[in-house]
């Protein structure tokens, strides 16, 4: 069977490492997208570079395409000129034109996952929103892909947990082994002609909106655990959590909810505490204290403890963020939503 992977991210150079090391499957071809266009759509944790020294050293043949939605007819016609069986689609954030999905012997599998399973959660970032919003368990699916949003019928599925330790790096790694151990299960079937596929369940499905590196803004307002959550989902190879504090802005790699009782309640945002030593800082939540590390963008011997953070509201964050939704998607059909003032 001929299988290409298309894909630009760091997943996807693990995700094809682990299917050669295990003997999973042979790739013979890796599809992906320059630098430049990488950068104008400000795709995250991508790797292209990176991809492709890897297919030169373990000779996959390699292929930049002109346009990320590959409507590009040059890149089509190279595509169809390959004769795939087979397309594994991992770290792409735009749909396949029908010309790309006609042009395969059987299909194009797409991952897709969130907590509650297709097709609740379809769209963007379902990883990230899975700890902001303090979800306990994700469930990614193998699914065949269609024109449309991970609408097409699920060909097999997994669940891991996501436990309070996790953070976005730690996500992605579970969610990339269940893809593995899907593509080991089910391609044998797929070439066998075993598959038996599942329409998506009858309920209404569900949508997450894109996240920006923006939306990493502390609203110190919130409580500390809502905090963690925040900084965990935006953890590097994302854009770190930040405030501003004294006309600076500071990033924020790490996050721990500290303690309830051992400081007296002061302002929301306000530093209560300064380790030189460890580069750390404690500070007041609206409920509770969170601890500060892998801090950056301010030397921390240019903060005091007195200092407050500036204010920010996360609830007219989120009122910009659901403007992101397409006008296609109801209301009743966004996973995320604004709260009123």
């Amino acid at each position: 069977m001929k299988i290409a992977v298309l894909g630009c991210k760091g997943t996807t150079i693990d995700f094809i490492h682990r299917l050669k090391m295990g003997g999973i499957v042979d790739v013979a071809l890796v599809i992906s997208i320059p630098q430049e266009i990488a950068e104008k759509n400000k795709v995250a944790f991508y790797e292209g570079a990176a991809l492709k020294e890897y297919c030169a050293a373990n000779n996959i043949k390699f292929h930049e395409v002109a346009h990320y939605a590959l409507t590009d007819e040059a890149d089509q016609k190279f595509i169809a000129e390959q004769n795939l069986d087979l397309m594994l689609v991992i770290g792409w954030e735009r749909l396949l034109p029908d010309a790309v999905l006609q042009s395969l012997k059987y299909f194009a599998c797409g991952m897709h996952g969130s907590a509650f399973g297709l097709p609740r959660g379809r769209g963007r970032s379902p990883l990230n929103w899975s700890l902001i919003q303090g979800l306990s368990k994700f469930t990614t699916s193998l699914f065949r892909y269609t024109p449309g949003v991970d609408d097409g019928d699920i060909i097999g599925s997994q669940t891991f947990d996501v436990n309070q330790f996790d953070d976005i790096s730690s996500l992605h790694i579970k969610n990339r082994i269940a893809m593995v151990n899907l593509v080991e299960t089910y391609v044998p079937k797929i070439a066998n002609g075993e598959i038996a596929f599942q329409p998506q369940p009858p309920t209404m499905p569900t949508f997450y909106p894109k996240r920006t590196a923006e939306d990493g803004q502390i609203d110190w307002s919130m409580n500390a655990e809502e905090i963690y959550n925040l900084v965990r989902a935006v953890k590097p190879p994302y854009p770190s959590a930040f405030s501003f504090i004294n006309g600076k802005k500071l990033l924020i790699g790490n996050a721990a909810p500290f303690d309830t009782g051992v400081f007296y309640r002061k302002k929301s945002g306000e530093i209560l505490d300064i380790s030189l030593a460890e580069n750390k800082l404690i500070v007041q939540c609206g409920k509770g204290t969170i601890l500060l590390s892998e801090i950056s963008g301010i030397a921390i011997n240019e903060l005091k403890i007195g200092d407050i953070f500036d204010s920010f509201s996360n609830k007219k964050n989120m009122a910009e963020i659901v403007k992101r939704y397409d006008s296609s998607i109801a209301p009743e059909q966004w996973e995320i939503y604004a709260e009123k003032e």
